[in-house]
């Protein structure tokens, strides 16, 4: 009897042993590296938990690892690299591990949220989504989000006006207001903020930019009719610092300068951290032509911002980000003169500040995620649209001519604000829902006191939206979301002695549908189809003053302006492939959308105070359509090739009335088109990147823009227009650096090269003091040689 009570006992006391041996946690330390060189900053995370930490500056870790959370998989994962999963069953975990991962020199495991409002490795996620990241940025040489966007398909960034240098963003063929702007995801971007904004945004600020082409974005706001850009600022993974000189000459002789610094701390357990970053820019106004007058603005811009986190638990994060500019622009002649003493002046003084702060946390079982979220801006605009040469002596009587330079002087404010909650539910791998609210007010005021013009516009928008996503089989995805947008819209535009005053309440619903299937392994068929609208209200081009002729030139709204709606549909075939050291992935995309009221510029006349006034109208209907093609390679690490080209075809339903009237011989004039201006059918870009040594790089990228049609105002008296179609260009720019190691912690990188080799630029520019300064088209750049140094730590 006690023979067997002992072996009860015996057998009792090894099975609690054993449990307790299962259920300890484990201590797993290791080296992660590339090329033999220690990573730090990559995250380590037990995979299906919250457990996570990261490597040190010495590229080591320790994490306990909870042995009761079922297979035992470690997942290593830092930006710029291809994630890898570890198997720690089996192996010997007394023996330190070394992890070697590979640069993802084509951003396939990217991790990304502006498809599906939540975070998906972007191969897998149900809509086509395309990024850019600092090492496009840099290959490049774009200091600016402005100056990089081009470099992605269905994208084309545009000069519209030569005296002050209002840009926007094209994508798949509609003009910027079509597209949606975001900040971390925060709609803030404002339309005042929106006419110069691309341009003040440095690169030294982003980490990378999540661009959706088409409407499979509307969860982020009905009107990402074209698309979403969202551009993701800096969060801070390790300790670095990094500071930057570039001197750039356009045309070879009117110098550009710009400086930055960024950099990063965090504790060394990983739970603070805080990005900071600073960038000023020097550039000299640009005479192509010899009339006296710019055709590239003198620039001054200071920018200073940063980013901060703090985790109080493994599954909360506390995140706060802040930015502010400052930024001056002039263009014209005369410029060692006061602007109104000048005979054609823009000149816009911006201060803009900006913040956001979220709080996202989940749940102790990982599938409930819970964020709330608040963002701002605000913008100060000092401006002067309009022409000068007030000359009066003392005792000369001021000419009529005269007060209308001092009336050109004008001022803005804009207030944009932004809440919201959302609540993420993700019970097992087939189901996926987000739901959330959000807030969104707007007040702009822009004022011209002398020309009797101003805007006093308040737009409020309360979102609803929800979207759930569906995994019947491993193979299919399935989106199926929409938004309810309740917009109020409040405003009085003032222009001479017409008032038009909007009071505005109207419902919208914008639906959205997305499937993708995984036809194998590398292959993947996607569709998606969304609505989309734009309200009758001010947008960035409506706060931007054409100066024609010399007298300024400004847009009014129709009294009887429609709300535009937009039906969009796009497929694509994605084929992805890796054998050995070489990566491919091709895109192939065909897109459709269709535009009901499109709101169209039209019927410029002169008013007696000597100025222009265009009217924004609706059109009977417009669609564009056509298809990218996107082609990446990467061989041996060695080689990166990133292309794309768009065809397409931008038309109204019928011909549209740009002008009527009678011209200066008295006969009756009408001018009409059936196309959408400064849409070319044909355009793309070529980046060629060759690690030629591990100390030396060749950048070899190009832009080519096809004809298109653009309009020209050939009479200042009567406002007639002309259209005409612009020849083609071919933009080629060439880079070469050099890199070496000073010290242990310690980089230098040289490079030099010349941006638009060829000179292909506009040669048909207006000339003089009665030119129009929206006639510019094609790049936006002559021939530009540059120099820049820049120094890092990590």
């Amino acid at each position: 009897m006690k023979h067997c009570i002992f072996k009860f006992g015996l057998v009792v006391a090894i099975c609690l042993l054993l449990n307790n041996l299962y259920s300890q946690e484990l201590v797993v330390q290791g080296l992660v590296s590339h090329l033999n060189k220690p990573l730090s900053g990559v995250k380590v995370l037990q995979k299906n938990t919250s457990n996570g930490v990261y490597t040190d500056s010495e590229g080591g870790f320790r994490l306990l690892v909870k042995k009761d959370e079922g297979e035992l998989v470690l997942l290593f994962s830092i930006s710029g690299f291809r994630s890898k999963e570890l198997f720690l069953d089996g192996l010997n975990l007394s023996i330190p591990l070394k992890v070697e991962l590979e640069e993802d020199l084509l951003s396939l495991d990217m991790v990304v949220v502006s498809g599906t409002r939540s975070e998906v490795p972007k191969y897998e996620t149900a809509v086509l989504l395309r990024t850019l990241g600092k090492r496009s940025f840099e290959a490049t040489q774009s200091l600016t989000l402005a100056e990089g966007l081009s470099f992605s398909p269905g994208l084309r960034m545009e000069n519209n006006c030569q005296n002050c240098g209002f840009t926007q963003l094209r994508m798949n063929g509609l003009e910027g207001p079509y597209s949606q702007i975001l900040i971390n995801s925060r709609p803030v971007f404002s339309a005042l903020a929106g006419v110069y904004g691309l341009e003040m945004i440095p690169a030294s600020m982003i980490e990378r930019v999540e661009i959706v082409r088409g409407g499979g974005s509307v969860l982020f706001g009905g009107n990402a009719i074209a698309g979403t850009v969202n551009i993701i600022t800096k969060e801070p993974v390790k300790n670095t610092f990094e500071v930057g000189w570039n001197e750039a000459f356009t045309d070879l002789k009117r110098p550009d300068r710009s400086l930055f610094f960024n950099g990063a701390v965090i504790a060394e357990d990983g739970k603070t951290g805080m990005n900071f970053y600073g960038y000023k820019r020097n550039r000299r106004e640009w005479d192509a032509n010899g009339d006296g007058f710019s055709e590239m603005t003198r620039l001054n811009n200071h920018s200073f911002g940063g980013d901060f986190f703090y985790k109080p638990t493994n599954r909360g994060k506390l995140k706060l980000n802040f930015n502010a500019i400052q930024e001056y622009r002039r263009g014209g002649d005369r410029f060692e003169l006061p602007p109104h003493l000048a005979s054609v002046a823009e000149e816009l003084k911006h201060n803009i500040l900006g913040g956001q702060v979220s709080w996202e946390s989940y749940s102790e079982n990982l599938k409930h995620k819970y964020a709330f979220y608040g963002a701002f801006q605000s913008v100060n605009r000092d401006s002067y649209y309009g022409a000068g040469s007030v000359t009066a002596q003392p005792g000369d009587t001021l000419s009529g001519s005269d007060f209308l330079a001092l009336n050109a002087y004008g001022r803005s404010n804009d207030r944009s604000a932004a809440v919201g909650a959302q609540y993420t539910f993700e019970p097992n791998e087939k189901y996926l829902l987000i739901a959330g609210t959000e807030g969104q007010h707007n007040r702009v005021v822009d004022e011209m006191v002398g020309y009797k013009r101003s805007v006093n516009q308040v737009v409020n928008n309360l979102g609803v939206y929800s979207q759930l996503q569906l995994k019947p089989w491993k193979s299919s995805t399935f989106l199926l979301g929409g938004r309810m947008d309740f917009v109020g819209i409040n405003g009085e535009y003032l222009l001479s002695d017409s008032l038009m005053a909007t009071d505005l309440f109207q419902p919208v619903f914008v639906p959205r549908i997305s499937w993708m299937q995984e036809l194998n392994k590398g292959l993947k068929l996607r569709f998606s189809f969304a609505q989309g609208y734009r309200a009758p209200q001010a947008f960035n081009e409506d706060l931007h003053i054409e100066t024609v002729g010399g007298a300024a030139r400004f847009i009014q709204l129709s009294n009887d302006l429609k709300t535009e709606r937009s039906n969009s549909f796009s497929g694509s075939l994605n084929f992805t492939k890796s054998i050995a050291k070489i990566q491919l992935n091709a895109v192939v995309e065909g897109f459709y959308t269709q535009l009901q009221n499109p709101f169209i510029l039209s019927d410029a006349v002169e008013l007696p105070n000597g100025v222009a006034v265009q009217t924004k109208r609706n059109g009977n209907g417009a669609y564009v359509a056509g298809g990218n093609l996107e082609l990446n390679l990467s061989i041996a690490q060695k080689l990166v090739v990133q292309s794309g080209f768009t065809q397409q075809v931008a038309k109204y339903n019928e011909r549209e009335v740009l002008w009527q009237g009678e011209n200066l011989n008295g006969q009756e004039i009408t001018v009409s088109t059936q196309h959408i201006l400064r849409t070319p059918n044909q355009y793309g870009f070529l980046t060629f990147q060759w690690f030629i040594h591990p100390n030396w790089n060749l950048n070899l990228s190009s832009v080519y823009t096809g004809k298109m049609f653009i309009s020209r105002t050939i009479d200042v008296n009567t406002e007639e227009i002309q259209i005409s179609q612009t020849p083609h260009f071919f933009e080629q720019n060439v880079k070469i650096s050099f890199t070496h190691n000073v010290g242990k912690n310690l980089k230098m990188n040289a490079s030099t090269g010349i941006q638009n080799i060829f000179n292909s630029f506009q040669k048909d520019l207006d000339f003089g003091f009665q030119r129009d300064a929206a006639y510019i088209y094609g790049p936006n750049r002559p021939r530009t040689l540059f120099i820049s140094l820049k120094f890092s730590v990590d």
